[in-house]
């Protein structure tokens, strides 16, 4: 399919067009995200333990928490030490017991709410912007990865499936987790390697490593793969110093914060125990725990989002096809689920809707299965936006509602969102409505996209810049 070309736009009109899309999506999902984010004392550990970090920091310039009543807290009145990841450090102080990115990432949005640094003047609200705030521009570094690859309409598709049939939206957007760090950082990796600025692609890897050390194997193998496929060392050695730097800053703010140059202390000191509280669950054996990444009723990734499995086939017709970035960024993701299998109980906890643990895994694989989407056959064609419709309305009631989300995952013994139904049955209905409005819309789209675009991206879309 193909058709002419009219006139030719002026260079700033140009530029205004191709940013409209972006800036578009942007201000879309970030009107979603905004609106369903989690600041009641519902939320995770995890994310009320880095938050509290953050405006530590922001309000008093120092991390500790030395002399510091979380009983005070507003909403919080009841809530002992156990309940959130505060320890004494190796330096004496007592600490919140993150990791460093996912801290430093909330500190901007917490200083610029200003307010006290008293326990009742703490609030949820900054983090839970900002990560919304970094999920929707994750989504946006995605879409400009497929438009060098796909014309826009079909790349927007992609992004928005993303955006709101998954994960994305019921945590990494939910509020301030690791994931939403790692994420973007995967996302920008993404964007950068289809545009050959790898040293860029070695800083978004290091924003990554700072939310989850272990998402190191995901830039290695993709600095390593292309620079051997490509046989350009180069490509490694400027992938390499710009994310090697980050964990030299993350280094040096594990320093500072627990007065150890270990970047991993705040992590390992959680899950060795917490200071007055319990033990976090020692995973279950290394077999299951896999199995329970990808397949726990709960928690896994295939239950959650089985357009994965549905697009397989035609990933894999594609793989030759792909660019090479897209397919080592994939292959990254294998080792990264094999140590996230024996590093974390595969529920990864509770307090969160869907699965979190194989975020990473999402973001990593996302370019390579919405590039190949366009060799699906018959069957996979028919199903594909019933399905993402069902995705969408399971997914978004959760993210809206907020659950149901337990203290304690649910594993291998139910799934939250049958749990809500079985609570009230109205969900279910509503679901079916949401996938079916979704389906519509989505088969308008794809109509739209059909008249008015060419199948392919033109020349000018395929131009891929050098060094």
């Amino acid at each position: 399919m193909s058709f002419e070309r009219g006139p030719r736009p002026g260079r700033r009109s140009a530029r205004c067009a191709r940013w409209t899309a972006p800036v578009a999506l942007f201000g879309a999902v970030f009107l979603v995200y905004g609106l369903t984010v989690q600041t009641s004392s519902k939320v995770s550990v995890d994310v009320y333990s880095s938050s509290l970090a953050a405006w530590r920091i922001a309000q008093t310039g120092e991390p500790w928490l030395d002399g510091f009543d979380t009983g005070r807290i507003e909403g919080y009145g009841s809530l002992p030490d156990q309940t959130v990841f505060i320890g004494e450090a190796p330096n004496g102080h007592r600490v919140s017991l993150r990791l460093p990115g996912v801290v430093a990432a909330a500190v901007p949005a917490y200083w610029v709410a200003g307010g006290g640094s008293e326990p009742d003047d703490f609030s949820l609200a900054p983090e839970a912007v900002t990560a919304a705030l970094i999920s929707s521009g994750a989504i946006v570094l995605l879409f400009l990865a497929l438009r060098r690859r796909i014309a826009a309409p079909w790349a927007i598709a992609g992004a928005v499936v993303v955006a709101l049939g998954t994960p994305m939206w019921s945590v990494a957007a939910n509020a301030m987790w690791t994931h939403t760090l790692t994420v973007f950082g995967i996302m920008g990796m993404a964007w950068a390697a289809s545009r050959e600025r790898w040293w860029l692609v070695g800083a978004f890897g290091g924003v990554a490593l700072c939310g989850r050390l272990h998402v190191a194997l995901i830039v290695a193998v993709l600095g390593v793969g292309v620079a051997l496929a490509r046989k350009r060392p180069g490509i490694a050695v400027k992938v390499g110093i710009p994310s090697a730097t980050f964990l030299a800053a993350a280094c040096a703010w594990t320093y500072w914060v627990y007065g150890t140059w270990l970047p991993g202390v705040g992590y390992n000191m959680t899950t060795q125990g917490i200071v007055g509280g319990e033990r976090y669950p020692d995973p279950p054996s290394p077999l299951l725990s896999q199995l329970g990444l990808w397949v726990s009723p709960d928690k896994g990734v295939l239950v959650w989002t089985p357009v994965l499995l549905l697009l397989l086939p035609a990933l894999v017709r594609n793989w030759r096809d792909l660019p090479d970035w897209s397919r080592w960024l994939a292959l990254g993701a294998i080792p990264y689920m094999l140590l996230q299998g024996q590093l974390n109980h595969y529920t990864g906890g509770g307090a969160h809707y869907a699965y979190r643990l194989g975020l990473e895994l999402l973001a990593a694989v996302a370019p390579a299965y919405i590039l190949s989407a366009h060799r699906m056959k018959a069957f996979a064609r028919a199903a594909v936006l019933p399905l993402v419709g069902l995705q969408v309305a399971v997914i978004g009631l959760g993210a809206v509602l907020e659950g149901p989300a337990p203290a304690v995952s649910y594993g291998w013994t139910d799934n939250a969102f049958l749990v809500g139904v079985e609570l009230a049955p109205a969900l279910g209905v509503l679901a079916l409505l949401v996938a079916a409005l979704v389906t519509v819309v989505g088969l308008a789209w794809r109509d739209f996209s059909l008249r008015a675009v060419p199948q392919e991206a033109d020349a000018e879309d395929r131009l891929v810049r050098t060094d």
